[in-house]
This record gives C-alpha cells, sequence and structure tokens, in this order.
C-alpha cells in the first residue's frame, strides 16, 4: 500500500514537472488586444494632435483644488468636439501614479444584453498606447452570475454578439485618463438590460453589481462612470415638449444634478420614473450610488448642452462633469515614479481590423453626428 502511494506521488510530480516545462517551452501567447473603434470619430486618431487636444482640455478647465480623497467621477463619452472640454474637469485633477486600478462603468450602445458585460482581452489600445486590463480583479467579479465575459469578434460571424468590439463609452474616456495617470489598470464594466417585464429597473440587480464591485475597491481604485444626461429628440424618442426647448433641457437636467448631488438614489429612481427621461447611464449612475460612502461628497463641475454648440435643438444631449471626495481621507499620493510615460502609436499601427464603421444605432445613441462632432472642433 506504501509503495503505491509513492508511486501515485512519483507520478503526480512527474505529471506537475512536465506541465511545467511544457508551458515554459511554449510560446507566449499573443495579446487579445481591443482595437480603437471610434478614433477619427470621437476624438483625433493621430497621437500627438490627441495629446494636444486633451491637454488642451485640461488646462482650459477651471476646478477647485479639494483637499480630499477622489472616490468617483462622471463624464461623458460624446466625441471630443462637443463633450470633451466637460469631460476634462472629471478628471483634471488626476496625476501620474495616483490610482492604480480604474473601473469604468458604462452603458452598452449596441446589440442589447442583459446585466454585465467584460470584453475577454488583456489590453485596451488608443492613440496614446496600450491600457491593460486589470485580470485579477475582473476574475473576482466574474464569480457573481451577472457579471459575463465575451469574446471579441472582429470577423462575420455573429454580429449581433458584438457588444465591444464597437462600443464607444468606455474608450472615448480612456485618452483622458491615460494623459493624467500616465499607466493604471482597467475595469471595464458595460451594463446591459437590469430591467423587469414591467420596465422598472431590478433594484436588487443594482445593489448586487455594486456589492460585488465593491471588494476591488480600495485605496488606489478610481471609480468612473461613463455618462451623458439628457438626451432629446426623435432620435432618442424622448420629445416631451416642443417650445422653450433649451431651458426645459435644462430643467430636466437641473433635476436630475440635484438627486445626484445630493447622492440620493431613490430621489434619482423617483425622478426617472417621473419624467420618463431618457440618460444613457442612468444605471450606472445608480450602481455609483449605491457604491458610494455616507461622507461622499459631489461637485458638479461643468455643464453644456450639444444644442447650444451646434444651434440644432431638434436633437440634444446634454454633459456634465461631477467629481465625488470623501472628506475623511486624504487624497490619494501620486506617484509619477511608477508610471510609465505615455507610449504614442501611429494611427497605421493601430488600424482595427475590417467593419471599423460605428454602426448606425451605436452612432445615434452618442447622440452626435460625426460631421458636427468632428474632434478637434472648438
Amino acid at each position: 500500500m506504501k509503495k503505491k502511494r509513492i508511486v501515485l506521488c512519483l507520478a503526480q510530480a512527474a505529471i506537475m514537472l512536465l506541465t511545467t516545462v511544457a508551458a515554459a517551452a511554449a510560446p507566449p501567447q499573443a495579446a487579445v488586444v481591443r482595437w480603437p473603434a471610434v478614433a477619427g470619430i470621437n476624438y483625433p486618431a493621430e497621437p500627438e494632435t490627441l495629446l494636444a487636444t486633451v491637454r488642451k482640455y485640461f488646462d482650459s478647465a477651471e476646478t477647485p483644488e479639494v483637499p480630499a480623497h477622489l472616490l468617483a467621477v462622471i463624464a461623458s463619452p460624446a466625441p471630443y468636439g462637443l463633450a470633451g472640454k466637460v469631460s476634462a474637469h472629471a478628471f483634471k485633477s488626476l496625476q501620474p501614479g495616483q490610482y492604480e486600478r480604474v473601473i469604468i462603468i458604462a452603458p452598452g450602445h449596441g446589440p442589447s444584453f442583459e446585466n454585465c458585460s467584460i470584453p475577454a482581452v488583456d489590453v485596451f489600445l488608443t492613440p496614446l498606447g496600450p491600457v491593460a486590463v486589470d485580470a485579477a480583479a475582473i476574475r473576482y467579479i466574474l464569480y457573481s452570475p451577472i457579471f459575463h465575459a465575451h469574446q471579441i469578434r472582429y470577423d462575420g460571424e455573429k454580429p449581433n454578439d458584438r457588444i465591444h468590439e464597437y462600443e464607444f463609452s468606455i474608450e472615448t474616456l480612456l485618452p483622458f485618463l491615460q494623459e493624467r495617470l500616465h499607466e493604471f489598470k482597467l475595469v471595464p464594466i458595460l451594463i446591459g438590460d437590469l430591467r423587469d417585464p414591467e420596465g422598472q429597473v431590478r433594484e436588487g440587480t443594482i445593489a448586487t453589481i455594486a456589492d460585488t464591485i465593491r471588494p476591488i475597491v480600495n485605496e488606489r481604485t478610481l471609480l468612473v462612470v461613463s455618462s451623458s444626461f439628457t438626451h432629446y429628440g426623435g432620435d432618442y424618442g424622448n420629445a416631451p415638449f416642443t417650445e422653450d426647448i433649451e431651458s426645459n433641457i435644462a430643467r430636466l437636467d437641473r433635476l436630475a444634478f440635484e438627486q445626484v448631488l445630493a447622492r440620493n438614489l431613490r430621489g434619482f429612481r423617483a425622478y426617472l420614473k417621473e419624467t420618463k427621461n431618457v440618460i444613457d447611464g442612468k444605471d450606472c449612475i445608480q450602481i455609483l450610488l449605491k457604491l458610494l460612502p455616507p461622507q461622499a461628497q459631489a461637485r458638479i463641475l461643468a455643464y453644456e448642452t450639444s444644442a447650444a454648440i451646434t444651434n440644432d435643438t431638434a436633437r440634444s444631449v446634454s454633459y456634465a462633469a461631477f467629481t465625488f471626495h470623501d472628506p475623511s481621507r486624504a487624497a490619494a499620493t501620486p506617484r509619477p515614479d511608477k508610471a510609465r510615460p505615455l507610449v504614442l502609436r501611429r494611427p497605421e499601427q493601430i488600424a482595427a481590423p475590417p467593419e471599423k464603421v460605428l454602426p448606425p444605432e451605436m452612432e445615434r445613441m452618442s447622440g452626435e453626428n460625426t460631421e458636427r462632432a468632428a474632434p478637434d472642433k472648438e
């Protein structure tokens, strides 16, 4: 019996050794890359132009110095020519190496799916270089049945499964983060359909998502919610008024902002139910409000509408920049020595596989006509 046990142990050891040797001898697998989908559409594709554009927005953004720990921000993923100046306010205070992990909670604008989706990739690529995903954090949250990993496909098969390939709501915000932090690990979370058969958000699902994310939030983690606010016009099925359009849009936005500033989750839900306003990241905002500690303080730093820029009141999208601080904690210490400098990539180095054109439904939900929203437009 003892001999059999010894032989079994030796056999197991041999298998482990052979497996280790085989793994060491095997060629390294190529990283799975999520290619840029909206470079040249939502933001400049030329690295130097993109960097200069983002820095110009940061230079023009006037934000207060808050001697407290930054927990989270809300910023719009709309094209830079319309929302870039506003979005820069949300990220301006960040410094290189200040945060090691960034969790972006963003709404899906493409094919429908339920609950939460994470792209099965190793790297997000932008003209400012690669952003590695946080594999350990993603593995943890994928234990929850509400979170699902989806493979990236750029071939002609299963176009209805392309949840992440052409989604702009995470990608558009990355250059802001890259310019400020230089290096960080990304947890990209797309939020899908969280509604019951009556069309009401499943509050228990919101709570479960927040509870799943909370353990991976530490002192070096920044929460980013990707969302615009009022989407007005026939394109969005949201035209509750036809007169005094700009002032009525401002009123709708102001009512939403009041609930966000008060961190009033119940009030925000009541606002959505009463107004039926179209806000693409409304569920992402609810998840954030559930995640924030009671002592969190919210600030709105900038606000604009596309109608004010384009003079087109037939369709308008509202943009706002929010920050959320914890006054009981000091700001995270920058670590510039631990952050690698940016690695700019030429457009030909980041050219996505075929079918790079943004699907019509996603362009429509981003709220901006490509021509009107030229990335370098002032």
